[in-house]
């Protein structure tokens, strides 16, 4: 999800005024908090200057549309705002999601989670992933089991949708990403049945 994947869309604007520009990072490594939309944009090393229509915070596409990786991004993110994720609202918009809120330390973490390569000049780091911040049920008691439980929920559940089998991980997927993490086989294993959803079957998908 990187802007390299387009080079064509990324030549220089005083060759082309119709190219997409990048962030200008001195400006934007003082801000806190942005449109989740905007987050994005920044993520994807794009200023999100670029889809606006003058001086209007919102999302537009009037004159440039924005390239895929962007709006892939921007899909994963809205389908990871929840009570039990890390992605996390600072004001929710009546205009939607992506118009909404977010502390880009915070918005920097959730990109970490899933391991979505940075622009070199990005300047949020990333907050540390505890269960106390994705309101677990245990709250603040945490060990390092309990970190890699948690970023497999969020990793491979965040997006899951009960009515549709289909967007269930198998437990071998994670397993096999647990078992890159640290963990011990047969303790990925546990994990893996402890957060596979009630009622879903174990066996291949169908």
């Amino acid at each position: 999800m990187c802007p390299e994947d387009n080079a064509d869309d990324f030549r220089p604007a005083e060759q082309d005024p119709w190219a997409l520009r990048k962030p200008d990072w001195n400006t934007w490594k003082s801000v806190k908090q942005a449109r989740l939309w905007q987050a994005v944009a920044l993520a994807c090393d794009l200023d999100p200057a670029n889809f606006q229509l003058f001086d209007k915070p919102q999302l537009a596409r009037l004159f440039k549309e924005p390239p895929r990786q962007f709006d892939d991004l921007l899909v994963m993110a809205k389908g990871s705002i929840g009570a039990n994720g890390i992605l996390k609202l600072v004001s929710r918009s009546d205009e939607g999601l992506e118009e909404s809120e977010v502390k880009l330390s915070n918005f920097a973490t959730w990109l970490k989670s899933i391991q979505h390569k940075l622009p070199a000049q990005f300047p949020w780091l990333s907050e540390p992933i505890t269960l106390s911040n994705m309101d677990w049920p245990w709250g603040r008691h945490e060990t390092d089991l309990l970190r890699k439980l948690a970023a497999a929920a969020q990793r491979f559940w965040s997006n899951y949708d009960p009515t549709d089998s289909t967007t269930a991980p198998t437990n071998q997927q994670v397993i096999e990403w647990l078992r890159g993490q640290g963990v011990s086989e047969r303790t990925a294993e546990v994990m893996a049945t402890i957060l596979r959803a009630d009622g879903l079957p174990t066996g291949p998908r169908k």
